[in-house]
């Protein structure tokens, strides 16, 4: 087995800003988007700092243990929280800045991602989709009846988030661990994406496109956008297909 990856971002139709942040690397198999945070100055800022500090801390690892791939992704999502307080401290305009983030790491014959925020991941395989991470938002919050101080706490600043990256005082990532199969197609994107596009139709897009892995990115963007695109939208997709 091996892993294609393919992307597509768009400012949408509403906002002036990209505020989405992403990167992927097929061979060193990750793959990280990041939603900067609107309401405050600096969401594009902090999306770019979270995306930057994975991809250069990948780039210069030689070697990760199977058995340290959690604490390593921990350790990636602890510093880009760092870096955006830290750029908070020396431009004070942007304190409070912060982003969702969605960061896989493919090891072995498995899929590793570590989650804050509301965007999401799906994988689709044999024509059924699957939503693999889970909201932290008021709303899927207060639907399992679980909100807390904590999460009133940042309601009450304007934020539907419960989590973010550079916002709180720890990320607080959910972790999740899968085992790859053939033909599996895993999505990841930005809220511009599912706020726009029900799972149905996303499910029916992939389904029409799995022949035509390089474009579905940008299929299922420009259907955000068609639907009325009032956020920014990033897609990036990972294949697992034959070598």
């Amino acid at each position: 087995m091996q892993l294609k990856m393919y992307s597509a971002t768009s400012v949408g139709k509403v906002r002036k800003i990209n505020q989405d942040s992403h990167a992927f690397d097929a061979l060193l198999g990750f793959g990280v988007v990041a939603d900067g945070i609107g309401g405050n100055p600096g969401g594009e800022i902090a999306s770019q700092l979270v995306v930057n500090t994975i991809r250069e801390s990948i780039r210069t690892t030689s070697t990760i243990a199977y058995s340290q791939t959690t604490d390593f992704m921990l350790h990636q999502v602890n510093r880009s929280h760092q870096a955006i307080l830290n750029y908070g401290k020396k431009k004070p305009k942007y304190q409070g800045m912060g982003t969702t983030m969605d960061f896989l790491f493919f090891v072995g014959e498995t899929v590793n991602i570590a989650h804050v925020g509301d965007s999401r991941t799906y994988v689709f395989y044999r024509n059924h989709l699957f939503q693999l991470t889970i909201d932290h938002n008021i709303e899927t919050f207060a639907e399992r009846g679980i909100l807390n101080a904590r999460s009133r706490t940042v309601q009450k600043s304007g934020s539907r988030l419960t989590k973010g990256i550079g916002i709180l005082n720890h990320p607080d990532p959910d972790f999740y661990q899968k085992r790859l199969y053939l033909h599996e197609i895993y999505v990841t994107a930005s809220d511009g994406l599912f706020d726009m596009v029900e799972d149905g139709k996303i499910k029916e897009i992939i389904a029409q496109n799995q022949d035509n892995l390089p474009a579905l990115p940008q299929i299922l963007v420009k259907q955000a956008d068609k639907n009325g695109g009032r956020d920014n939208t990033t897609v990036l997709v990972c294949a697992v297909v034959k070598d």
